[in-house]
């Protein structure tokens, strides 16, 4: 009898996600945002996917990699918009309000509430410079945007990126997605924290806002 060809699961996919990679990243969120960093290992979440430990390491060389992966995800979109967003022609009132709503709607679109992975102790190792900086960029980005509105010197300007990140304490961790994707619709907790950033700041939400920042998320 042939020998068995690439990398045998141990039992049948038990885990949403289109590629092995996608598996191993949703059984690591799911355990690393009920139990912990520290306390989970790298065969329970093999177990969890199906697969044996030997072959986890073949798409992630340690459990820290699997965990800098779930905090890149989180902030790699908002930077990829805000890039789009200077290049375009929106106004400092849509530019702020598409990178609100935009950072909530993605932490809202997930199966496990990967924004509590902030809290987690490990998250501030310096194992995980390179997180660290495309955090402190995503900021200052919001912070800047915010200043266009009201200067620099007004310190509602650090609220804008509180408000997109508090979607975080305001959705489940239970497996199930708030507010699945969509090309044709924000999240209604988007669109109110988004809001509220423009209001706490004094301007106003552009009419149009909500249409403006779909075309600039699909064209991404």
């Amino acid at each position: 009898m042939a020998g068995t060809v690439g990398r045998p699961r141990k039992n049948s996919p038990r885990r949403r996600g289109s590629t092995a990679r996608e598996e191993i990243l949703d059984a690591a969120a799911e355990l690393f945002t009920t139990q912990g960093f520290a306390t989970t290992s790298t065969h329970q979440i093999a177990d969890a996917v199906g697969i044996r430990q030997a072959s986890l390491y073949y798409h992630f060389p340690s459990k820290t990699e699997i965990f800098l992966t779930l905090l890149q995800s989180t902030v790699e979109p908002s930077l990829a918009l805000a890039e789009r967003l200077e290049a375009s022609d929106a106004g400092p009132e849509l530019k702020l309000w598409a990178l609100v709503a935009a950072e909530a709607r993605l932490l809202l679109s997930t199966r496990w509430n990967v924004g509590r992975l902030y809290q987690l102790p490990i998250a501030s190792s310096a194992e995980f410079t390179d997180f660290h900086g495309q955090h402190r960029e995503l900021k200052e980005i919001f912070r800047s945007m915010a200043a266009e509105l009201r200067g620099r010197d007004d310190q509602r300007i650090e609220l804008p990126f509180y408000l997109a990140q508090s979607a975080t304490e305001m959705r489940s961790n239970d497996g199930v997605v708030p507010f699945p994707l969509s090309a044709e619709t924000l999240p209604p907790t988007a669109v109110m924290l988004a809001d509220a950033a423009l209001t706490v700041l004094g301007g106003l939400a552009p009419a149009d806002r909500v249409s403006r920042t779909l075309e600039l998320l699909v064209t991404g």
